[in-house]
């Protein structure tokens, strides 16, 4: 389909769960997600669609989140955080914590602390915007959406800098050709993962 049927708006409270449901898809098979959640699929799966709902939530409080419709279908979503509002407060961290609780083992639970530390860690100083969930439906995917909502991007921040993680080797290959640069590459439970940024200038 041509990229000018698709259209981005807005993501609304009614659209959580199924967004949720497109980034569990999209995300099963990240290495880190694997490490993290388990290396049976389906299981897997789950495990992303329990947690997603309360993460899209924490970004559509914090910051927008958008998605890219087809015909009123939901295909691909995106979230942006603003300067200075990446890292969740005491209370954010409560909020999440029960959906945390349900979607790992114990086990589980800690590598998604050494995950979500390690790139918080990393997280620049410098005033920045913190690009994701970046997620397509499986069925969309390699058809220009995801191009469409990184450049929606570009125009919604045009005061700072872009900033995302990722540990998929296609996608930097992808980001690169945005302008974005890799300013780390840490190796979190022994998973090679990317740490990205493009500035203004590099538009």
């Amino acid at each position: 389909m041509n990229i000018k049927h698709y259209a981005i708006h807005p993501l609304q409270c009614q659209h959580l769960l199924q967004a949720a449901t497109i980034c569990a898809q999209a995300m099963a098979d990240n290495p880190i997600h694997i490490k993290v959640f388990g290396t049976e699929r389906q299981l897997r799966e789950r495990r992303l669609a329990r947690l997603f709902p309360a993460l899209l939530h924490y970004v559509q409080r914090k910051g927008s989140l958008y998605g890219t419709f087809v015909d009123g279908e939901l295909i691909c979503v995106l979230g942006m955080l603003p300067p200075h509002s990446c890292q969740p407060a005491l209370l954010d961290l409560c909020r999440l914590l029960p959906r945390l609780l349900t979607a790992s083992h114990p086990f589980g639970l800690l590598r998604l602390a050494i995950w979500l530390g390690t790139w918080a860690k990393i997280d620049p100083a410098a005033a920045h915007w913190h690009l994701g969930p970046l997620a397509i439906a499986p069925a969309w995917q390699h058809k220009g959406a995801g191009t469409q909502m990184i450049e929606f991007a570009f125009s919604q921040c045009l005061d700072a800098s872009l900033y995302l993680e990722t540990d998929k080797k296609s996608n930097v290959e992808l980001y690169q050709r945005f302008g974005f640069n890799t300013v780390a590459t840490p190796t979190i439970l022994g998973v090679t993962s990317w740490v990205m940024m493009a500035s203004p200038q590099s538009r």
